[in-house]
């Protein structure tokens, strides 16, 4: 397949990492890579707050989602992990009536 479809490069301004890219690049980054440093070991969680300015508006964007859907479904939240909680399989709709789930 390699033969019959073209590989093409794209400039390092669609994919800005920090391990390889220099900071003075990352105004024009296009989108960015929260790749592992293996110089530092710094968890990625900790390195997107540090490296996207946004993350933690978007973080506390989801955060306050994830509570007013588990308060709608009467979930307890878990300390928060960066992650949503999975939803019950069985929940009731907007009528209070137990749906029950069916495996395909």
């Amino acid at each position: 397949m390699i033969h019959q479809v073209p590989i093409k490069s794209l400039p390092q301004e669609w994919l800005w990492c920090e391990t390889w890219c220099s900071d003075e690049s990352k105004a024009q980054a296009k989108t960015i890579d929260l790749c592992n440093n293996p110089l530092t070991k710094e968890p990625k969680l900790a390195s997107a707050v540090r490296i996207v300015a946004e993350w933690s508006d978007y973080d506390n964007e989801i955060r306050q989602f994830q509570e007013s859907i588990a308060s709608k479904l009467a979930l307890p939240l878990p300390s928060y992990s960066g992650t949503m909680p999975p939803l019950p399989t069985d929940s009731p709709d907007s009528d209070g009536h137990e749906q029950a789930h069916k495996e395909l």
